[in-house]
């Protein structure tokens, strides 16, 4: 029989892989627990993952409880726990949720419960979640719901759809949302952007539009600003955040308009803020002409103080000429911040 530490050594992956298959095929059972130890006794494990997975799938394949029983006893790595229950679980979940039931893990996250989850999820996603809903609450619930969402978003954007909404959690909901919307804008912001206009949670269709919005802004800025003008008001606010920050990054001026045709409502600050931090570094001008559209008081005195104070550093005195054009607008303190002593109002 080939060595091990041969077979590790074997530069060509698809014959690594030959040859680890057909080391497998002539173990001994009674071996597995041997071999397990020895490989991650030798420090192969972290640079040999794809091979360790093998064993550790063949050893759930053909013994599956002394497996477990050899891994909850001797095995603190959280991901070899994971990988050995998600193999077993994603051909047979009665019996892999059978097996861990009541094992315990010494992190924060139980791996036995996450690999059950992860294994589900390979054929039956909204099976997964089913099982999720009824953990309780924490990290594990948490990592388990996480590692759903890749069957989730190979399934589309439909799937998705149908998929969250079965989430009663609002809190889980919402911040599940914006993992998957970041994951399914990635792989196509426009049926990301349709999956959006889907969602019938109010906060979570606006968390997970703002999560959109800036990818699919970076991609096709036009198909964003359109789609997000077309949003219900109680998400376009939201929406308009990633559009503002890439729009005015290709033109300030063109940013100021649009956010201004799409009203004076106080939600759109979020989307002002984007604004103004981006233009303030390249246009300043426009960026305090635009400040006053903001809603409260304090944080119209705060981003005129900041924008003024940096274009006084790059050009004292056009920041100055600015401020003195327009003292009867600006708040007290800002003015006396900006403008020299023998200038400053009396």
């Amino acid at each position: 029989m080939i060595e091990l530490s041969d077979i590790l050594n074997t530069s060509n992956r698809i014959e690594r892989t030959r040859q680890m298959l057909s080391f497998i095929d002539q173990i001994d059972d009674r071996q597995m627990a041997g071999i397990i130890e020895g490989f991650r006794d030798a420090g192969w494990v972290d640079y040999n993952r794809s091979e360790y997975t093998m064993l550790i799938s063949a050893w759930m394949d053909r013994d599956p409880f002394t497996a477990i029983a050899y891994l909850d006893t001797n095995e603190t790595d959280s991901w070899t726990r994971k990988t050995a229950i998600s193999a077993w679980a994603a051909d047979n979940p009665e019996a892999a949720a059978n097996a861990i039931q009541g094992l315990e893990d010494e992190g924060k996250v139980n791996a036995w419960v996450v690999g059950l989850i992860e294994g589900i999820a390979r054929n039956d996603p909204e099976g997964a979640l089913r099982a999720v809903v009824n953990l309780p609450g924490g990290d594990t619930k948490m990592q388990a719901i996480r590692e759903i969402l890749p069957e989730v978003v190979i399934r589309g954007a439909d799937f998705a759809g149908d998929w969250i909404e079965q989430i009663d959690e609002p809190k889980l909901q919402r911040d599940t949302a914006k993992r998957l919307a970041h994951s399914l804008a990635r792989r196509d912001p426009e049926s990301a952007s349709d999956w959006i206009s889907k969602i019938s949670t109010v906060e979570t269709r606006r968390d997970a539009s703002e999560v959109v919005s800036e990818i699919y802004a970076q991609e096709d800025l036009n198909g964003a600003m359109q789609w997000a003008e077309s949003l219900p008001q109680n998400t376009m606010t939201e929406a308009a955040e990633g559009v503002a920050k890439h729009l005015t990054r290709k033109d300030p001026a063109e940013a100021a308009l649009w956010l201004q045709k799409l009203g004076n409502d106080p939600d759109l600050d979020g989307a002002r803020f984007h604004f103004l931090q981006e233009a303030g570094r390249r246009d300043p001008q426009t960026a305090l002409e635009n400040v006053s559209t903001l809603s409260q008081a304090k944080d119209q005195e705060r981003y005129y103080r900041d924008i003024l104070n940096r274009w006084k550093k790059d050009d004292q005195g056009a920041a100055v000429a600015w401020a003195v054009a327009n003292s009867e607008t600006l708040p007290p303190k800002v003015l006396k911040s900006v403008l020299p002593k023998e200038k400053k109002k009396k």
